[in-house]
């Protein structure tokens, strides 16, 4: 799907996910204005629909027009902001001196690449916003869904839903998901996923986040921290890492395109295979 990770973060994390938003990164501002008023949630599984339901609505979350987020990290020092356009999916990171950007089409990390550290800007820019934003980013156009039943981990049961992405949708469009919800009230409790980024061959070796705390920030249900463990055998393993989230923030009022634009003094992170 789409392609994510950073410096210590980065030798975990790119043995584990990166997702991108899958939605068209190029719409104008009018088409920003024109986002729908009313949704079709029939052409959702029901499964989704109850879960969409369980954290505050897609409605709710299509009333916002930007996201932003401060992380840190458990087993690392500093942190770093996120802002994110949510109709169009620009994105803005800014960690000490050093800023990594999406501006619809490029990601771009200034003053340099090697500012950056280990790992891909292009892997990483919207890793940590795909995770955030599930279940809501599951209703993105280009997504195929399986509703499988009941699944146990561990003695729990979960109502499982399997999700898949059409070609050419995002950076990693072999990725697959199992996100893992209560069933009883819905609410997202583990997701399964897959990294196709560098390989970009489908694969079935999962590995797990937790997510047990959520905060209602503006409505909706989104969470403090996810917790990164490995997984197989129905079973999850080691925690790997712990990211927190903090002075969560959404509004109704687009950011500016200028802070999405390519700096004079930045380089850009092609994709993987360029």
């Amino acid at each position: 799907m789409k392609k994510i990770v950073i410096i210590i973060f980065a030798a975990g994390l790119f043995a584990s996910c990166q997702p991108q938003s899958k939605e068209n990164n190029n719409q104008s501002e009018q088409d920003q204005e024109k986002q729908p008023t009313s949704i079709d949630m029939t052409q959702y599984p029901e499964l989704l629909q109850k879960a969409l339901e369980a954290h505050g609505g897609l409605d709710t979350w299509k009333s916002y027009a930007a996201l932003s987020y401060d992380i840190s990290w458990a087993n690392k020092d500093g942190s770093e902001n996120h802002l994110t356009n949510l109709y169009n999916r620009k994105v803005l990171i800014d960690r000490d001196s050093v800023k990594i950007g999406f501006d619809g089409d490029q990601v771009w990390v200034s003053p340099d690449l090697a500012s950056f550290g280990n790992g891909s800007p292009r892997f990483y820019h919207n890793l940590y916003f795909y995770f955030f934003g599930i279940p809501y980013l599951l209703a993105d156009p280009g997504i195929n869904y399986e509703d499988q039943g009941i699944k146990t981990i561990q003695g729990k049961d979960y109502r499982a839903l399997k999700v898949s992405y059409n070609e050419g949708v995002g950076d990693s469009d072999e990725d697959l998901y199992i996100a893992l919800f209560n069933p009883e009230s819905y609410k997202l409790e583990v997701l399964l996923y897959t990294v196709t980024y560098f390989s970009g061959e489908k694969s079935e070796s999962y590995n797990a986040l937790k997510y047990p705390d959520w905060k209602n920030v503006g409505g909706l249900l989104l969470p403090t921290t996810i917790k990164g463990h490995k997984y197989a055998a129905d079973t999850l393993g080691d925690l790997r890492y712990e990211v927190s989230f903090s002075n969560i923030s959404l509004d109704v009022e687009a950011p500016s395109e200028t802070l999405f634009q390519i700096p004079e003094n930045a380089e850009i992170d092609s994709l993987k295979s360029e």
